[in-house]
Formats: C-alpha cells, structure tokens, sequence
C-alpha cells in the first residue's frame, strides 16, 4: 500500500468517524501528520425546519472548504534555517528541501513530506527549535 493510499484510508476512517459523532471537527496528529475533518451540515431531518419556510442561503453561511493540512517537525533540535523565506500560498512538492537544522555543525535536512502549498510558517530562520516541534503548515493537494 503506497503512502497516498494509506493517508486516503485514513481520511475515509475519519469521516466515517466524524459521521457517526456529535463533533463538529475531528484533529489527528503523529509524528509527522496531522489532519483536520470538519463535517459541514447534517443529513438529518428536524421535523420543525420542515414546517416552516426557511431563509434563502447568503454568501456569508457558506462555510469555507477546508483542505486536509500536514505539519512539518523538526528532526532533531537545534537552529532552524529555512532554504528561502517561505509565506503562505507557496507550492512545494514532495521532497523539496524546505531548510535545514544546524545542530553541532551537522546539518540536517527538512524536506516537504507531501505536495501542496504553504499555508502557515510557524519557526522564524534563524530561529532554535526542539525535536518534533512543528515549523510549517502544508495544505495537502
């Protein structure tokens, strides 16, 4: 089973999930993924919105179509230093190297894990960073 396999199983599983419960959003993270499932309306009947009229659909209760998101750890601790100045809305493909961890004059390499675009740069360059502390946000394609 390929890795895109696996992550659209587990996207299914948890809409499945999300179905079935009164939550609204459900948020996964490990190591390094994290998902978001937000469920949008209902599918049941209220027997009071049946007998009365409703109000035409505005612009602003449409809610906004959220992506599935994957995080960034980083792999060791040490100074983060990113390979450009990332912003939001930047693409990326899987294994771009988004920057690297100096760490006792080594240097280890972060690459994107995932295509998609940068939706959220949570380190600074130049910044210290710990194991596993997230530095970017990809919104998945």
């Amino acid at each position: 089973m390929s890795d895109t396999d696996h992550v659209l199983g587990l996207l299914d599983d948890l809409m499945r999930l999300a179905e079935g419960s009164a939550a609204e959003t459900i948020e996964v993270e490990a190591d390094s993924f994290a998902v978001s499932v937000t469920r949008r309306g209902t599918a049941r009947a209220d027997a009071s919105l049946a007998t009365t009229e409703r109000p035409a659909a505005t612009a602003s209760d449409a809610q906004p179509v959220r992506l599935p998101t994957q995080r960034v750890h980083a792999t060791t601790v040490g100074i983060f230093n990113p390979e450009r100045e990332w912003k939001a809305g930047d693409a990326v493909s899987r294994g771009d190297v988004l920057g690297g961890i100096k760490s006792l004059g080594h240097v280890a390499k972060i690459v994107a894990p995932a295509d998609g675009q940068v939706r959220e740069v949570l380190v600074a360059g130049g910044a210290p960073v710990e194991y596993g502390q997230p530095l970017l946000v990809i919104t998945l394609r």
